[in-house]
């Protein structure tokens, strides 16, 4: 069965997919049959790791101390039967990476170091069997280690992007009331004010009467003319405009932006829909992707224009959230069509017809 990139990292991401290593355990098995002693230890030595083994991988962000130390003490019991005790070493090694903040980390990363290197030498162990393990442990911590940090900044990152999205939203949201305010305050004033004074001249003075309920309905059609093009201002945009904010919020996000090709002159209604295209990819990048690159292809021939957006992140798209599927949905408007393919990262392709 052939995996796909993106189901071979959620794979990675199983805490059951991380035992395989427990088969350095039994290596020392090919080379000198174990007794039944060996192999009653063993199991119950396993009986004790696994548990604590997936308690721990629930959060290894937390004060995970205990699980360590039962790491490295299973590794210790173990090492008086036939078998490869190392291999607790390096689980503990690794838990301890995960341990925040980072200063705890490298303590218990050295402190794990050190108890086996004690040990090894109180219970006269030959240096081939800890020699190997002893750096190996410590050189993947290290390696964990700065891996954590760097998720850890990754998602500050993303958290004070979120911040940054929603003032900016209520910003947006605030300028909009005060536009509505502006364009519509005076003119219901001005509705109503007239309304009341037709309500009384209609038995009076019907020729004035009629003559505000005319100015009011002049009035009402201006103020619909005015709602109307302040909302069609709201909805501008371009390639060109959402490629610029595009490379500025990758940029702050860490990801280089590569871009091919020339944006030909398009129709507005066109461009602004790929705009918003390009706006939502890049959103997906930002939040979903843990991408470190990302291509903006422009491929034009005589009858369609192309825009393909392609990252190099982790390739989940797991349902089309109400972004992709409106975008969907405006490219099947204008008689085109959307490719999303999750092989190596997220290749998002937009075919537009030219004679649209």
């Amino acid at each position: 069965m052939k995996f796909q990139a993106n189901n071979i990292k959620a794979l990675g991401s199983r805490p059951e997919f991380y035992l395989i290593y427990l088969v350095f355990y039994i290596t020392p098995w090919f080379f000198q049959s174990p007794s039944k002693t060996d192999i009653i230890a063993s199991i119950v030595g396993l009986m004790v790791f696994l548990p604590v083994y997936f308690l721990a991988f629930r959060d290894p962000s937390r004060d995970n101390i205990p699980h360590t130390v039962a790491f490295v003490l299973i590794g210790f019991v173990l090492s008086q039967f036939n078998g490869g005790f190392t291999v607790f070493h390096i689980y503990a090694c690794v838990l301890t990476a995960y341990t925040r903040p980072e200063r705890r980390a490298w303590i218990g990363l050295a402190l794990v170091s050190f108890s086996f290197i004690i040990f090894t030498v109180a219970t006269n162990q030959p240096w081939w069997v800890y020699s190997f393990p002893l750096v190996a442990g410590f050189a993947i911590g290290v390696g964990c280690i700065y891996g954590a940090s760097q998720d850890e900044q990754v998602e500050q990152l993303r958290r004070s992007r979120d911040h940054d999205t929603q003032m900016a939203t209520l910003a947006e949201r605030e300028r909009i009331a005060q536009d509505l305010h502006d364009l519509l305050g005076q003119t219901l004033t001005m509705v109503a004010l007239k309304s009341e004074v037709a309500s009384k001249l209609i038995e009076r003075d019907p020729a004035r009467a009629k003559q505000e309920i005319e100015e009011i309905r002049h009035t009402s059609r201006e103020a619909l003319a005015n709602v109307r093009e302040a909302v069609a201002n709201m909805n501008q945009t371009s390639v060109a405009k959402e490629l610029h904010r595009a490379r500025s919020i990758l940029t702050s996000a860490g990801v280089d932006l590569e871009v091919v090709g020339e944006l030909p002159k398009l129709d507005s209604h066109v461009d602004r829909t790929l705009g918003l295209a390009v706006r939502e990819a890049t959103t997906n990048i930002v939040r979903h992707a843990r991408a470190n690159k990302a291509q903006l292809v422009f491929e034009q021939n005589q009858q369609t224009f192309k825009l393909i957006i392609h990252d190099n992140g982790k390739g989940t798209i797991t349902s089309e959230g109400s972004g992709l599927s409106g975008l969907r949905q405006r490219i099947d408007d204008l008689g085109g069509r959307t490719q999303i393919d999750t092989l190596a990262g997220v290749r998002i392709s937009l075919t537009i017809p030219l004679t649209h």
